[in-house]
Order: C-alpha cells, then structure tokens, then sequence
C-alpha cells in the first residue's frame, strides 16, 4: 500500500505540478476577492480543519435522517481531533451564526440545543472547492473528473466530504506542516497570503530558483487586496523573513519579494496532499453511487436551467 508521503512525492515530480499548484494558488485569490466574508471565516488552518470536520458531520448526519449540527458536537468533534480547545471552538461556532456561515434548523434549550445546517453560500464554496482540486488532477493526467462531479454533485459530494475531512484530519502534511507554511497558517488571512505569493512567481522561470522573485512589491500591496492591516501583514511577513522563507531583493518595502526553495515546496507538499485526499474521495464515491445513478444525476442536471455555479 502506497504512503502519504510515496504520493506527495510522485504528484511533486509531475513535470507540470508547478504550473497547477500556480493556478490553484490564482483561484484561491480570485475566491477570496469574490467572497472575502466567507473566505475569512476559513483563514486560518485551524477554522479550516473545524469546518472540514462539521461538514463531515452535516453529510453524515443527513444521510442517516438526523440533519444539523448542535454546537456541543460542533466543539466535540474539535477536541476529539485535537484541532482547538473548548473556548475557541465554541467562539468559532458563534461567530459562523452571527455571519450567517451556518443557519439555525430548530432552537429550543438554550444554545447548545439548537441545530444548524450550512448555508447555502458555503456548499456552494465546498463544491467549487472540491472542483478546483479535481481540476488540478485532472490536469495532470488528463481525467474529466471535475466535470463528472458537476454533473453528478448531488449524489457525489455528501459521499466524497466526510472522506476528505477524514483523509484531512489523518494526514500529518496537512495537521503538521513545516514551519515555513505554519507561520502563515496560525495567523487570520495567512492562507490568502501565501496565494497572493505563490500566485505572484512568473512559473515559467521559478522552478530552478533557491530564491523565486514575486511582483509583489510592498507590505502595502500584499494586505490592501485582503483587507488587512499594514501591522498585521507586515508581522506575518517578518516572522517568515527569521526563518528565511522569503525576503526582499532590495530595499525592505519597495523591491519586489523573494521566495525560498524551501517555502514554496512546503506550499506544493499542501496541495499535493489536498489532491491527492479529494481524487481518492471521489474515486470511493463513483465506486459507492455506480454509473446509473452518475449518468441518472447528469440527465437531471442537463435539464435544469444553466446556473453560475452548480452549487448555487
């Protein structure tokens, strides 16, 4: 049996990886500026993992006939895979409601009692997610499966999310990272700001740099597209500069940044492992629905009118 770490490797050595983890990291930006409430509820690595495993937990329950999620198993399930304590848990769930991430189904007995159910908003995020990633692997060996999964997300999606949450909670690439991608993924927007720099290299001559220069030309420039403060982008990046990640080639500020060997492979070893846990849900998935319900679910949705995205 193939490991993790066999698998990162592999997809790593992919002649064209650079070129999707480059793209990936562009579609994560463009989201981010299309959805930026929504894209900043999931900023952290920590929200990130919390939301995975409550979406695990909507699918699951929804299959079994007993929908939503009441906030004792919200936090329950954050301290069960070790991702945050009680408090911060609970703060997260409470600010999900308060923005409208999640929405009440039934209340009744106090907070703990009442049961909520993901927005519509946030399904469809999850779906283009999902599609993003399979697109990714798509590119790589040339397979269709991001379009079979907008033919058929209905019956594919509830049976591919609580795989990737278990595939992601399992994985010690994706709960561990290396330093250079932690300290971006323990602050708020640190995931959008590595997309902002990844998505930033001229991909055509990064591959063989130690030190890939990005057109991102001040601290200012970095958090004005994020809606962050100078302060806080400008700590992040300071902390990345002592463990030499990234830097400036000139003047602090106003030359262009550079990114190590080291940060950037710690990005793509992200990825790889995203895709490589989302290629295999959906695999199980095909497999677990059979091709007359994929090819019954793909009549259905050729006869409804076209919409923007197939989650909205």
């Amino acid at each position: 049996m193939q490991t993790e770490e066999f698998k990162i490797e592999r997809m790593l050595a992919h002649p064209g990886f650079d070129h999707v983890v480059h793209g990936l990291a562009g579609g994560f930006q463009a989201f981010q500026q299309g959805a930026p409430r929504l894209a900043s509820q999931f900023s952290t690595q920590q929200r990130w993992l919390m939301s995975h495993a409550a979406l695990a937990r909507h699918y699951r329950g929804f299959a079994a006939g007993r929908p939503g999620i009441s906030r004792r198993l919200f936090v329950e399930d954050a301290l069960t895979h070790r991702i945050a304590s009680r408090n911060t848990a609970a703060a997260f769930f409470d600010e999900s409601l308060k923005y409208g991430i999640i929405l009440p189904t039934k209340a009744g007995g106090g907070s703990d009692a009442m049961l909520v159910t993901p927005a519509p908003a946030v399904l469809c995020a999850l779906s283009e997610w999902h599609q993003a990633h399979l697109a990714a692997l798509d590119a790589l060996d040339g397979g269709d499966r991001s379009v079979r999964l907008r033919e058929a997300e209905a019956a594919l999606l509830p049976r591919m999310q609580p795989a990737v949450a278990d595939g992601l909670l399992a994985s010690p690439t994706i709960c561990a990272p290396g330093p250079d991608y932690a300290v971006f993924a323990s602050v708020d927007e640190g995931g959008s700001l590595m997309d902002r720099l990844i998505a930033g290299l001229d991909i055509a001559t990064a591959r063989n740099e130690e030190k890939a220069v990005t057109n991102v030309t001040s601290v200012s420039a970095l958090a004005r597209p994020l809606n962050l403060s100078r302060t806080h982008a400008g700590r992040t990046l300071s902390a990345a500069i002592a463990l030499g990640s990234l830097g400036w080639t000139g003047t602090p500020g106003r030359s262009p940044i550079w990114l190590s060997r080291g940060f950037r492979t710690g990005y793509a070893r992200m990825q790889a492992a995203k895709i490589t846990i989302i290629g295999e849900a959906f695999e199980h998935a095909t497999a677990s629905v059979g091709d007359a319900t994929l090819t019954a679910a793909a009549a259905a949705r050729a006869a409804r009118p076209e919409r923007n995205s197939p989650a909205c």
